[in-house]
């Protein structure tokens, strides 16, 4: 990240420069993955019990 900042600059025009950078970046949550897979696997406890049957 670098932000150019001149010698003349006034402090208006720095805080202007560091608010549009948006330093503050937000992990990204549950919510965002959600249903990403939808009708990969279909049905989520019939596609477990097919993977974990090794001893059927």
């Amino acid at each position: 990240m670098v932000i150019t900042i001149g010698k003349n600059d006034s402090k208006k025009e720095i805080k202007a420069a560091i608010k549009s950078y948006n330093l503050k970046k937000q992990k990204p949550s549950l919510a965002d993955f959600y249903g990403k897979l939808k009708g990969k696997f279909g049905d989520g406890l019939k596609y477990q019990k097919e993977l974990r049957n090794e001893w059927d």
